[in-house]
């Protein structure tokens, strides 16, 4: 009976020894690596060279990233590039900032290097370019996803590396100019009274030929008198009667005269003639 018991315990004492190697090998063997920050390295220059810096040196479109050293096997390591708009050249002066643009990408053991791309998101004035080791998206679309806005920011404890710098941006045009352009060319129609000099001169400078025209006519209607009965003046001598008028002699009166003088002579003639018949007839 007591080898019995001895046997029982024996086994009882195998099979605890068995359960508790297994329970103490359970946790063992399912733990999550413990992965921490990611050993980032990145690059804007294309490869060439490679920093951990905090500050990144220049604004670049694209930034290369790649873990450093060996990374943990079974660790996911997410990298993050956010492009934003600041007013200001610092992070102290940024103010409120305005989401531009992200690229993100997952490194891995196997898939260690990549490039995040923010081509088509670079401020054009001031910004902001962070770079952070988590895969989110801080675009200020809810309370889990705010924008950066000094002192506080989404990215601490996460932050790898960020610039902030770029110049002001040229002030807006007003609508002023644009409005005003118009009025300008407007004056010049009301500076230009020139036809009202050239209406003015035309009376003056039309009668001066009308004088000297009137003083050349008296000149040919001098020698006239002789030749009045025989022919019509012509137009330019009709002009010249004013001028014949002035010395007391007028054709018409004076072809009339001759006419009656010539009838009494004849008259006369007559007259004589007839008496001197009838005298020598007795």
């Amino acid at each position: 009976m007591f080898r019995h018991h001895r046997s029982g315990l024996l086994t009882l004492t195998a099979l605890g020894v068995t359960a508790g190697a297994a329970v103490l090998a359970a946790p063992a063997a399912h733990a999550a690596p413990t992965c921490g920050r990611p050993p980032v390295q990145y690059s804007v220059d294309g490869g060439a060279n490679w920093t951990n810096s905090a500050t990144i040196a220049a604004p670049s479109a694209t930034v290369q990233v790649r873990l450093a050293g060996q990374p943990t096997a079974g660790c996911d390591y997410h990298v993050s590039l956010g492009s934003y708009e600041t007013q200001g050249a610092t992070w102290a002066t940024s103010g409120r900032q305005t989401f531009l643009g992200w690229a993100t990408t997952t490194l891995t053991r196997e898939h260690y290097r990549d490039v995040l791309d923010v081509s088509g998101h670079l401020p054009h004035c001031f910004g902001e370019l962070a770079l952070y080791g988590v895969g989110e998206k801080y675009d200020g679309s809810d309370g889990d996803h705010p924008l950066p806005h000094y002192p506080d920011e989404p990215f601490s404890g996460v932050l790898l590396a960020s610039w902030n710098g770029g110049t002001a941006c040229p002030p807006e045009p007003t609508g002023s100019p644009t409005t005003q352009a118009p009025t300008n060319p407007a004056t010049p129609p009301t500076v230009t009274p020139t036809p009202a000099p050239a209406t003015a001169g035309v009376p003056t400078a039309g009668p001066t030929p009308t004088p000297a025209a009137s003083t050349s006519s008296p000149a040919t209607s001098t020698s006239s008198p002789a030749g009045a009965g025989s022919s019509r003046p012509a137009p330019s001598q009709a002009t010249a009667v004013p001028a014949l008028a002035a010395t007391g002699a007028d054709p018409g009166l004076l072809a009339a005269t001759a006419v009656g003088a010539t009838v009494l002579v004849a008259a006369g003639c007559t007259v004589v003639y007839a008496g001197r018949r009838r005298s020598t007839r007795h």
